[in-house]
């Protein structure tokens, strides 16, 4: 049985899309083609049991959105819509970007904020 499975990204400047491009040729036929997370409806994300998601951090380990200066709305704001949702039928795993040397630590701290918004829904998260 194959699951549908989507990589689902927030981006500020390019790199996490490149990323995403990257495991979606990877994963070839078991996914469908990465989406901005800001060119997405709720519906279409909670239409895959399978989630990829992956995000860059920002700042003090923000994830990107309007509050952490992008030029428009993403993961923030996303999650924000979120609320009330229920993922306990989704199977989800991270994948992070951040800068090691300018910032360690706060390095990929946007995972975390990802990992609570799915997790406190009831989702279960893959990977260590």
């Amino acid at each position: 049985m194959l699951w549908r499975t989507l990589v689902f990204f927030g981006t500020d400047t390019g790199k996490t899309r490149k990323i995403a491009k990257l495991i979606h040729q990877k994963l070839g036929d078991a996914a469908d083609a990465p989406v901005n997370i800001n060119r997405t409806t709720l519906d279409s994300f909670l239409s895959y049991p399978v989630l990829l998601l992956g995000t860059p951090t920002l700042g003090q380990g923000q994830l990107p959105g309007m509050d952490a200066g992008c030029e428009g709305e993403s993961w923030q704001e996303f999650i924000d819509g979120l609320s009330g949702m229920e993922l306990t039928d989704k199977t989800v795993a991270l994948f992070g970007l951040g800068d090691q040397v300018g910032y360690p630590d706060n390095f990929v701290s946007g995972m975390k904020a990802l990992y609570d918004a799915v997790t406190d829904r009831g989702a279960r998260v893959v990977g260590a």
